[in-house]
């Protein structure tokens, strides 16, 4: 009796505990999958592999929440889940992405805050996520890289293992050392001011040159500056020119009776083309050319018959004995008019001597 007594108490016990652990076990189960205190955020990805529910949220390695449902959307794409404690807050620019622990560990969701001032609300869907690169995707990516590398290291195998491509490699060493020793040289030369850049690098007379020419400069920005803001108010005589209306309308005018000017002046040049008026005439009549020819041809003809001798004006200008003959009629005519001149006052006296006696 005593023997089965306590066999019912060792039955009821393990009976209670088996209870106990069970409800321990769901509760630790649910507080994990969904826990209390938290608040949902959604995070759409292109590819959740390996994520699975009650997985890590975390910020900076620290744990903010739980991943809880994961679904299918209609576009092909995951949408995540996120149990977010309540006591941290989320901007509303903040990045979502997935990471793994480890090279082959557990997939886990990463936060990294933003700078927005805003925060995400319940319910609401992180703008920027970022999903995970597929290892097998990489190792199918990084394979033709492996194998230029290889070709690369079998071509410089190639090259190293004969006699000739050492002794260039070598060739090439010296050259290096070479160039290396006149990079040298330059820079202890620019370091002790020597040439045209050492002196840019240490001759401070030469920055108060440039500073003294970028202070000239400000100065004409500034009076460029002054000038621009006088034209603007219209004042002196470019400034008139940009802003005076009544200039502006004075040459509107002006253009106006060149443009009438011109007009006219076309009209009058389409008349002298159709021979209109005298101008006209005078381009276009060939009888008038014919006269005017003529006439020039009957002057040349005279001209060359003076030239000869012929007629009396030929005489005139060839004949020298003309000239002599009328040089002594003037001559004469000259005598003649001194003996008149003084035989006029005697005639005179003796008129009025006469006049006297009687």
């Amino acid at each position: 009796m005593y023997r089965k007594s306590t066999e019912i108490k060792v039955g009821i016990f393990v009976l209670v505990a088996l209870l106990a652990l069970g409800y321990l076990t769901i509760k630790l189960a649910a507080e994990s999958l969904a826990p209390k205190g938290t608040y949902p955020l959604y995070a759409v990805f292109d590819d959740v592999s390996g994520l699975v529910k009650g997985a890590r949220v975390e910020m900076a390695g620290v744990e903010i929440g739980r991943v809880g449902q994961i679904g299918l959307l209609p576009q092909g794409k995951a949408q995540v889940e996120l149990r977010i404690y309540k006591k941290v807050k989320i901007s509303r620019d903040a990045l979502a992405r997935i990471r793994t622990a480890g090279v082959l560990g557990d997939k886990f969701v990463e936060i990294r805050q933003g700078h927005s001032r805003e925060f995400l609300k319940p319910g609401e869907k992180l703008a920027r996520t970022e999903s995970p690169m597929d290892f097998s995707q990489l190792i199918a990516e990084v394979g033709p890289t492996l194998k230029d590398l290889r070709k690369v290291a079998e071509g410089l195998s190639d090259i190293l293992g004969t006699e000739e491509g050492r002794n260039n490699l070598k060739e090439l060493v010296a050259n290096l050392r070479d160039a290396s020793a006149s990079f040298k040289v330059v820079g202890q030369r620019l370091v002790n001011g020597q040439g045209t850049l050492g002196k840019l690098l240490v001759d401070e007379s030469l920055y108060r040159d440039l500073k003294g020419s970028l202070s000239d400069f400000k100065v004409t920005m500034h009076n460029l500056r002054v000038v621009s803001d006088k034209m603007a108010r219209g004042e002196g005589t470019l400034g008139k020119l940009l802003t005076d209306e009544d200039l502006y309308r004075s040459f509107k005018k002006a253009m106006e009776s060149v443009e009438r000017g011109s007009t006219a002046i076309a009209e009058v040049a389409e008349k002298i083309n159709r021979g209109e008026g005298t101008l006209g005439k005078l381009l276009t009549d060939d009888e008038l050319y014919n006269h005017l020819n003529n006439a020039a041809a009957s002057l040349e003809r005279i001209t060359r018959k003076i030239d000869r001798g012929q007629g009396t004006l030929g005489k005139l200008v060839n004949d020298d004995s003309l000239y002599y003959e009328a040089k002594r009629a003037f001559q004469n005519v000259n005598r003649a008019t001194t003996g008149i001149q003084e035989q006029v006052p005697i005639s005179i006296l003796g008129t009025i001597a006469g006049a006297a006696m009687r």
